[in-house]
């Protein structure tokens, strides 16, 4: 009987003590923040599913279906400006759906800062 008690509290205490108040999204976070992003792993997909279904060839410009382009858009339109809440440069892309989270723009430009790795 002691035995069982002894090992009920061991089990609690080791639960009570491992249990962070961090969430998925924070976790996410932190992985997005440790990788050295890519337009293959990480960027591509982010560009297609929220941003060909306007920007693509006979859409609005840019158009925004190849690394070259997105590169492009980052570099030298203001593709960064447009998706980043925090800044001031015309409507918040995309426009009809929730803006990107915070870990996916800081992803965006982190892949810009370290030199657009393909």
């Amino acid at each position: 009987m002691k035995k069982s008690i002894l090992i009920l509290l061991f089990t609690c205490a080791a639960f009570t003590v491992s249990c962070t108040p961090r969430t998925y999204e924070d976790i996410s976070e932190e992985t997005e923040k440790s990788t050295s992003p890519t337009y293959t792993a990480n960027i591509e997909a982010v560009i297609k599913t929220n941003c060909t279904g306007c920007h693509s060839n006979g859409g609005q410009f840019p158009t925004l279906e190849t690394y070259d382009q997105v590169k492009d858009a980052t570099q030298n339109g203001n593709l960064i400006c447009r998706i980043d809440q925090t800044q001031s440069c015309g409507g918040v892309m995309p426009p009809r759906s929730a803006p990107l989270s915070r870990a996916t723009i800081d992803m965006i430009i982190l892949w810009q800062k370290e030199g657009y790795k393909n």
